[in-house]
């Protein structure tokens, strides 16, 4: 299985389907035949994969909308990335 670390490069594979319904998404993965609805900040979060980015500066981003303890934070983060990972719906490349 791949790890997500903070120096990971993340970014939506091409296997998921994804559409907005309001202000969240959901997300087709047809392969496996899944459905996942994100909530409000999994939506956000969701969003901000369409380009590559690290997974640090990914946490740095959302930290600046969001008040929570940055350990929670990143730990909610890195756990929901390595979900999505394992589902085959991010591609996670080792920083470059």
């Amino acid at each position: 299985m791949v790890s997500v670390r903070r120096d990971s490069i993340v970014q939506w594979s091409t296997t998921p389907v994804a559409a907005s319904v309001g202000d969240e998404v959901v997300l087709m993965n047809l392969p496996r035949g899944r459905c996942y609805g994100l909530g409000e900040i999994g939506s956000d979060l969701w969003k901000r994969l369409g380009q590559p980015i690290q997974v640090e500066r990914l946490i740095a981003s959302l930290s600046q909308e969001y008040v929570a303890d940055p350990d929670v934070l990143a730990a909610d983060v890195l756990e929901t990335l390595q979900q999505y990972a394992a589902e085959g719906l991010i591609e996670v490349r080792d920083s470059e």
